[in-house]
């Protein structure tokens, strides 16, 4: 036999698809149920879910009563409100030394601030020390503000001596150089009949007679900021003590 005579013609390889054409119709009906079934399971533990929440949010008393709030056109960022990154190349100061340093007075070359934990703390010579505390602790978390104060705003009077506001305790005078607290006014003492719960922030004239002092809300303490900020009351007062 000839090389030519042993040769045969073979048909080219096509490739084989499979399609779902010949697919068992019932293995199909089995599908759609399924998929059904699956959206329906799916429907009723949504709705499971939802309508109890809306019912409890409905029922439930909430703890804020939000009041409208409008707001002015903000002022365009000009000239001194340029927006800038100069803090960018401030060096940090006793960093992971401190909990929460709040305002800062100095006499001298001496600073002075309060801390979350409720301490006045003075820095001098690179050193950090405690001069006085208004509560107790441990001050470990929010709820333990109320026992242990939170120093807010930190003013130097004209005696060189510390005049504080603490959110919870009231105002003070601290003398630094002999570590002596005295209580200025207590919160737990009414103002024109309403409690003050969130002293902040103080002032005090030069010749040290008259301290103005903040009380942001007679409801809502210093823990409790966000459902003040919710609520949107106008309840906060603007205070004289006069010595």
């Amino acid at each position: 036999m000839s090389e030519a005579a042993g040769l045969r013609q073979r048909r080219p390889l096509r490739p084989h698809v499979v399609t779902d054409n010949g697919q068992n119709p019932e293995a199909k009906d089995g599908s759609s149920f399924s998929s059904r079934v699956f959206r329906v399971t799916f429907l009723m533990l949504a709705v499971s879910f939802t309508v109890p929440l809306l019912g409890a949010m409905m029922l439930l008393d909430s703890p804020i009563d939000p009041q409208p709030l409008s707001f002015k056109e903000p002022p365009l960022l000009l000239g001194v409100l340029q927006p800038n990154t100069k803090l960018r190349q401030a060096e940090r100061l006793f960093e992971n030394q401190l909990i929460g340093p709040e305002s800062i007075a100095n006499i001298g070359d001496v600073m002075f601030t309060g801390t979350a934990d409720g301490r006045i703390i003075k820095f001098e010579n690179g050193e950090v020390d405690t001069i006085a505390q208004f509560g107790l602790g441990p001050c470990k978390t929010r709820d333990d503000e109320p026992t242990c104060g939170r120093p807010l705003g930190i003013r130097v009077g004209p005696n060189r001596t510390l005049f504080v506001a603490d959110a919870y305790k009231g105002l003070f005078e601290v003398n630094p150089w002999k570590r002596e607290v005295k209580l200025l006014l207590s919160s737990d003492t009414p103002i024109e009949g309403r409690k003050m719960s969130f002293v902040n922030d103080l002032t005090i004239t030069r010749d040290g007679r008259k301290i103005y002092f903040t009380d942001s809300s007679s409801k809502w303490q210093r823990r409790d900021y966000l459902f003040l900020f919710m609520e949107g009351t106008d309840d906060g007062r603007c205070l004289v003590r006069r010595r």
